[in-house]
C-alpha cells in the first residue's frame, strides 16, 4: 500500500470502521474489552495513535504472532520520514487530553506514537530515528521488565526524558487487569506502577496503557483514582472523545500490513474531513 494514502487531499477518517473482527486478539471472550466511543460524544477530534512494541530487525525464529509486534527500523524510518515530509506534528497524550477537555490548540496534522514495553531495542533503533526526524513520542513502561533481557534499564529509560520523550505506565508485571480480583493487587498494579516509574525517573506519570488492551469499568475506575488523565487500549481507531479519554484507541502494524501508513489508510476516506481538530459531521 503506498504512503500517499496516508493523506487523501486534506486528512480524513471513516468513523464508522470499528468492526468486531478488528478486536484485540483474544481467546477467551470475557478478555474483550467495551467498544470504546470514538467518534461519539463531545469535544471529538481526530489524532491518529501509532502503537509501535519492538523495534528491530526480523529473525528467522521469529512467528507469524511475533511480527505483528516487531516494526524493522528501516520500516519505522520509512514512516517517519513519510510522516516528517507531510508535516505531521507529534503530540502528547496530555496536549490531546488538553484539547479536549480545554479546547487548547493543536498543530494541523497531529499525531501521537507510542512505544509499549521498555524494549531495549526501542532505545537502541526507535530513539535515534525520532531525534533525527524531531518527533517525540511517549514510552509505557513495563515496570516489572525494566532491566531484565531484551529490555531498557531505568538509566536508559531516563535517558528517554532527557530527549524530550514522555514516559506513560504499562502497569507492574503486564496482567490482564480484568481477571485481578484483589482491589489491593489492582492498585499495585496501577498506581504502584506510577510511583515506581516516577521515583525512578523524577517525571509526572499521566498517561496509563492497558496490558493486552484489556479493561473493563472497575479497572478504568482504578486508572482514574490513580490520578491518571488518559488511557490508551488497543482498539483500533483515530478518533477521540471526552467520553473516551480512558478509551483511547490506536493503529498496530500487523505482519500483513507490514507499515502502520498502510494500516492508518484502511481509516481515512472523504466523507468526514478533519478541520481545526474536529470532524465534520
Amino acid at each position: 500500500m503506498k504512503l500517499s494514502l496516508l493523506i487523501l487531499g486534506a486528512l480524513s477518517v471513516r468513523v464508522l470502521c470499528f468492526a468486531q473482527a478488528a478486536q484485540p486478539l483474544s481467546h477467551h471472550k470475557n478478555l474483550i474489552p467495551p467498544q470504546p466511543r470514538d467518534g461519539e460524544g463531545t469535544a471529538t477530534t481526530m489524532v491518529p495513535i501509532l502503537i509501535y512494541h519492538s523495534i528491530r530487525p526480523y529473525i528467522d525464529s521469529d512467528t507469524t504472532s511475533a511480527r505483528r509486534y516487531i516494526a524493522t527500523p528501516e520500516q519505522l524510518e520509512a514512516e517517519l520520514a513519510y510522516l516528517k515530509e507531510n508535516d505531521y506534528a507529534s503530540i502528547g497524550f496530555d496536549e490531546l487530553v488538553d484539547h479536549i477537555d480545554n479546547g487548547s490548540p493543536l498543530p494541523a496534522k497531529p499525531i501521537i506514537l507510542s512505544f509499549d514495553d521498555d524494549w531495549e531495542s526501542q532505545y537502541r533503533y526507535g530513539l535515534p530515528l525520532l531525534e533525527k526526524y524531531g518527533f517525540k513520542a511517549t514510552f509505557y513502561i513495563w515496570v516489572s521488565a525494566v532491566g531484565k533481557k531484551n529490555h531498557m534499564t531505568w538509566n536508559e529509560i531516563r535517558e528517554l526524558t532527557k530527549a524530550g520523550m514522555t514516559l506513560g505506565c504499562h502497569s507492574v508485571t503486564h496482567p490482564y487487569l480484568t481477571l485481578i480480583k484483589g482491589d489491593e493487587t489492582l492498585q499495585h498494579e496501577i498506581l504502584g506502577a506510577k510511583q515506581i516509574i516516577e521515583a525512578q525517573t523524577g517525571v509526572s506519570v499521566t498517561s496509563f496503557a492497558y496490558p493486552f488492551g484489556q479493561y473493563d469499568e472497575r479497572v478504568v475506575a482504578a486508572v482514574r483514582a490513580a490520578g491518571f488523565t488518559s488511557a490508551r487500549s488497543t482498539w483500533p481507531g483515530v478518533v477521540h472523545s471526552k467520553e473516551g479519554l480512558f478509551s483511547l484507541t490506536g493503529l498496530l502494524g500487523t505482519e500483513t500490513e507490514k507499515s502502520l501508513v498502510g494500516t492508518m489508510a484502511k481509516y481515512l476516506a472523504p466523507d468526514a474531513i478533519r478541520i481545526e481538530g474536529t470532524v465534520n459531521p
